[in-house]
């Protein structure tokens, strides 16, 4: 079984007050590509694939520390969706990830990716 990785780069902003310095939690934002096969190649996989990320979005609410979470369709090509999420900070993302149900949505859509996931944090410009 063929299984996709996603690295996640760690981010954190260090905030000088006097001569100690504080660690200060940066808020997340993911964006996500998920590109499935198309009907043609595999029947059923768009529909499959919307379902999933259907309940996956249900889950993913119930986190703790989410800001935003939504999936997008790409106008003109229904098997390309784009996953936005932001998170208080990378620990709440990191707990999202390895969450049951994030584990459980990427193994069941495995089969159905035509690339694997093309997954970027993004943190706000300072």
């Amino acid at each position: 079984m063929k299984r996709v990785v996603v690295g996640v780069v760690g981010v954190l902003a260090l905030a000088s007050t006097g001569s100690s310095a504080q660690t200060k939690a940066v808020p997340v934002t993911v964006v996500s590509h998920v590109d499935i096969k198309p009907d043609a190649y595999l029947p059923q996989a768009v529909e499959t694939a919307e379902k999933l990320l259907q309940a996956e979005t249900v889950a993913t609410h119930k986190d703790a520390g989410l800001v935003a979470y939504g999936v997008y369709q790409e106008v003109g090509s229904s098997n390309h969706f784009t996953i936005v999420e932001t998170w208080n900070d990378r620990t709440a993302y990191e707990r999202h990830v390895g969450s049951p149900h994030t584990v459980s949505f990427r193994e069941k859509v495995q089969p159905l990716l035509g690339g694997p996931f093309d997954t970027r944090l993004h943190t706000p410009l300072q």
